[in-house]
Order: C-alpha cells, then structure tokens, then sequence
C-alpha cells in the first residue's frame, strides 16, 4: 500500500531527526565540560546513548558534527555569507548574537581551544567557497582572521568577539594590532 510506505519514510526521517538532535546534544554538552580538542567520537556516543556505527551513518567525525551544526547557525541567523569578506568580526559576532544562551557558553568555554577556531573558520570558508566558488577574496580574508585569532590567543584571548568586536575589526582593516 502506497500510505504504509508514506508513513514508513516520515518515521524513519523521524528516527535520523531524533537520533540527529541525541548527538548535537551529546556534543554540547561534552562542549561545556571539556576543550573540543579533548572531545572524543567514543565521548559523544557514550553520551548520546547510541552505537558509533550510527553515529558514522549521520557525521564523517566530530569535525564535520561541528560544521554541520554552525553550518544550520549560519542559516538561522539569516547573514549573507559575503558579510565574511567584508567584515568578518561583525559577521561573526551576527552568528552569535543569534544564537542559544547554550551555544555562547559553549563558545566561551571553547575560546581557549585552538582546534574548536580552526573548525569554525575552517566552515565559514567552505560556506563562503560554497557561495562564491573559489574567491581570492574569501581566501585572504580567512588568512587575516586566522592571524588575527592566533595573535590574540598568542596575547591571552585579550578581546573576545562578543565584547571586542569594533577592535577586532579595526585590527582586521589596518593590518595593525595595538600596543
């Protein structure tokens, strides 16, 4: 019958909808307690109460879980990816204006962790590139952002997006970093 069938595929889009949801937040919470870079894919399953073969049918690693979920951020938050190339402080601090009070804390507590940045910026570039194609605009605004983010983790996270973004953007536009 044509209606079973129906309803088998709207349950089973249910199930990878629940089972989606379990692991994103399985990640967050593992996000609040420990750096991303400490975070294992045996650490998400255990806390998502699933098998890690279900999880490897829904994410490729933790990496591609994190840009998934920033990639649906980016969405919700309605932004033109080309904000990125313009002015990539405020474009991030639009992300996070729109977002959880779950995911802020997640982002301060992650602030200190090299590999939880480099998967973010890794993933507003491939959205950008995704938009644009290859953009050598794209490509050396993301080099000047990772500068500018290593440098302040380099001077122990002085100015944070959240509070700092006029600074930041500033840095980003004179290619000077105060004294």
């Amino acid at each position: 019958n044509d209606t079973d069938h129906k309803v088998v595929i709207k349950m089973s889009d249910m199930r990878k909808i629940r089972t989606r949801r379990e692991i994103q937040q399985a990640i967050a919470e593992l996000l609040l307690q420990k750096p991303f870079s400490k975070i294992t894919v045996k650490d998400i399953v255990d806390k998502a109460l699933i098998n890690r073969n279900t999880f490897y049918l829904h994410y490729r690693d933790k990496y591609d879980l994190i840009e998934q979920i920033l990639t649906s951020m980016i969405d919700q938050a309605d932004i033109s990816v080309n904000d990125f190339i313009h002015q990539p402080f405020y474009f991030f601090q639009t992300i996070m204006n729109n977002t959880s009070a779950v995911s802020k804390k997640i982002i301060d507590r992650q602030k200190k962790d090299q590999a939880f940045h480099e998967v973010i910026l890794r993933t507003v570039l491939h959205i950008v590139m995704k938009n644009n194609g290859e953009n050598d605009a794209a490509w050396f605004t993301f080099g000047k952002v990772s500068a500018i983010m290593s440098w302040n983790t380099e001077h122990g996270y002085r100015y944070s997006i959240g509070r700092d973004v006029k600074t930041l953007q500033k840095i980003y536009e004179t290619e000077k970093f105060p004294k």
